[in-house]
């Protein structure tokens, strides 16, 4: 079991040596100092601010959740309530121990470093993968894959099509959950929404034919990352789509809505909503836990 002061301060001193890298100070609020804990306190919301010339970090907890919040530089004008949520890790303080948080440790350190690190050099130099074509995946000659899916989901919303060039641009390969998790799934949530039964047919026939035809990891984008993330968190929605399930993925994709709806499934739903970022293949140091730790 940990405190929640306690749990923050470990976090502080984890992340220490790669906020000071991007030169980042912790902010102390009126009337706290140093040794004590630099926490701010709304209601039912706890957080650690930091402030640097590269922009803004802000590490919230709530309801067993911490956040990770980030603004850069050129988006000063961004109050700290609406600064992009980069990172989100469980911390059920009643059942973790130190050795718990090593793993928010490493993803707040990658997510940092992703945020506030210049780009990769990368734009401008990356050749845009070719998907796969109707009649190889028909003929069975080829699967459906990842950009496939992203490629043509960018055909129905043309509003995704400058973010799917700039994930493959950033990364060098397309980064499928990133894509739909923080772009394309609100705009396809939105369609089930209105429930037009144009849009709905136009959306579910592509959903289908590239599930039917797909590769796993293909068709667990679809069940998983698409229609499982968005029908097990808004469960109104799912009489709306129900009807437009083919009939390879319907029992499939009723299931993992069941499961991702069931209590049993937090830890996976809190991964879906923060999808690994790209790591570079480099050295990782030991962070201060596991120093500490012995790890």
């Amino acid at each position: 079991m940990l405190e929640l002061d306690y749990a923050l301060n470990l976090i502080i001193k984890g992340l220490e040596s790669t906020t000071k890298e991007l030169g980042f100070k912790v902010v102390y609020p009126d009337g706290v100092t140093a040794p004590e804990v630099p926490l701010f306190k709304e209601n039912d919301l706890t957080y650690i601010s930091y402030i640097g010339e590269k922009g803004r970090i802000r590490i919230a907890f709530k309801k067993n959740q911490l956040a990770l919040h980030c603004a850069t530089a050129d988006e000063a004008d961004t109050p700290d309530d609406d600064m992009r949520r980069v990172s989100l890790s469980l911390l059920e303080l009643e059942e973790y121990d130190e050795r718990d948080l090593s793993y928010i440790f490493d993803e707040f350190t990658d997510s940092l470093l992703n945020t506030f690190k210049a780009k990769r050099e990368l734009r401008g130099n990356v050749k845009m993968p070719t998907p796969v074509s109707k009649s190889k995946a028909k003929n069975g000659i080829q699967s459906f894959d990842a950009v496939t899916l992203g490629n043509r989901v960018g055909g129905i919303y043309p509003e995704l099509k400058e973010e799917y060039k700039a994930n493959i641009t950033e990364y060098g390969e397309f980064l499928a959950e990133d894509f739909f998790i923080n772009h394309g799934n609100k705009f396809i949530e939105e369609t089930i929404r209105q429930n037009d039964k144009q849009k709905m047919r136009k959306l579910f026939n592509l959903l289908n034919e590239i599930y039917d035809d797909g590769t796993n990891d293909t068709q667990s984008l679809i069940g998983v990352t698409i229609l499982g993330t968005i029908l097990s968190e808004n469960p109104d929605l799912l009489p709306n789509a129900e009807g437009y399930f083919g009939d390879v993925m319907r029992e499939p994709v009723s299931e993992i809505i069941k499961y991702l709806s069931s209590p049993r499934s937090k830890g996976a739903k809190m991964r879906l909503k923060n999808p690994p970022i790209y790591k570079p293949k480099t050295k990782k140091k030991k962070g201060f836990l596991q120093e500490m730790m012995g790890m």
